[in-house]
């Protein structure tokens, strides 16, 4: 074992068996693990952490100011795919390698996307409660959609859409997806036809949004985008909430540009008690729970140790988001 102690502060929910989990992988190099509440300011991240080696959070404002107080700081790893509530530049320029996980969440996610969306197209929300009501065939209205020759949109071609596309494809869809950052050769392999995302937005029945949140994607769902969509046309958001323009989509559902949304992410997590989502009977909620089954969320505890330790002794994570810092680092395979 190690001399060197190091310490790991680990923000967010664990039950006793992840911790004990984390704790042996982390001892291996003889690294205690500190366990803190999901931090909602920098105070609360510096207070727990202005002294550990390594951080590992689920959420958090990791910002410069952050940064710049992590005294001791190698590496921070995101227990998600999602890099957005962390200052990616700050953490570079302060040395700090910032580490995600991509791959754990992939077919959850993808299939949670589909299960809203059939969902809605089928509109077993009002079945259901038509059904606990004793209306027994009641809530049998149309219009309700065949999805065979139906335009599936996927904004964002990366892991979980492409999931999603597979998943999709046995519906017989017609799919097209835009994405900017991936090969043409992707779209071909996966059967997909790319297109602008205007032309996306234009000849969708049906948009699944699986792009991450950037300056870049930040309500790319807005006012102007939404009047491009069919009113026939569902929306699905199981990527970040800022995506859209939630004051934008609440007019949206409410003035009939479109017919309904299924929303895992919302712009304010949670919801305001008076956010008008809440009451839309054509919007399907969940509460960020798309990535969530008990496998994958058993593989968690010892990725997160296990690229910790990577770093710490000098090896190369397997995601590194900045890989600048891999140089800095000196970091080998």
């Amino acid at each position: 074992m190690s001399t060197r102690r190091y310490t790991v502060v680990h923000f967010g929910p664990m039950n006793d068996r992840h911790v004990e989990e984390e704790r042996s992988i982390l001892a291996s190099i003889g690294a205690e693990l500190r366990t803190a509440p999901r931090p909602q300011t920098e105070e609360d991240v510096l207070s727990y952490a202005e002294d550990a080696d390594a951080i590992i959070a689920v959420g958090g404002p990791f910002t410069r100011r952050v940064f710049q107080g992590l005294r001791r700081c190698k590496v921070l790893v995101r227990t998600g795919v999602g890099v957005d509530t962390v200052d990616v530049p700050s953490a570079t320029a302060a040395g700090v390698a910032v580490v995600n996980v991509p791959d754990l969440w992939t077919r959850e996610v993808a299939t949670h996307a589909l299960a809203l969306l059939l969902a809605l197209v089928r509109k077993l929300k009002a079945l259901d409660t038509a059904v606990r009501e004793n209306r027994w065939r009641s809530a049998l209205e149309p219009p309700v959609h065949h999805l065979y020759g139906q335009t599936l949109g996927i904004v964002g071609l990366g892991r979980i859409g492409r999931a999603f596309a597979r998943r999709a494809k046995g519906f017989e869809f017609r799919i097209i997806a835009c994405d900017p950052y991936i090969p043409r050769s992707v779209f071909e392999e996966e059967g997909v036809e790319p297109v602008s995302f205007h032309d996306l937005l234009r000849q969708s029945d049906f948009v699944s949004i699986h792009t991450p949140l950037t300056p870049e994607t930040r309500h790319m769902f807005n006012e102007a985008t939404l009047r491009l969509m069919k009113p026939t046309a569902i929306l699905v958001n199981t990527a970040r909430g800022g995506v859209i323009d939630e004051k934008a989509l609440v007019r949206a559902l409410q003035e009939k540009w479109i017919a309904g949304a299924g929303l895992d992410v919302l712009e304010q997590e949670p919801p305001d008690p008076h956010n008008p989502l809440l009451k839309m009977e054509n919007v399907l909620l969940s509460p960020h729970a798309a990535y969530y089954s008990d496998r994958a969320v058993a593989g968690l505890p010892r990725r997160c140790a296990e690229e910790v330790v990577r770093v710490l002794q000098g090896r190369m994570p397997l995601h590194l988001v900045n890989p600048e810092v891999g140089e800095r680092l000196a970091l080998r395979p």
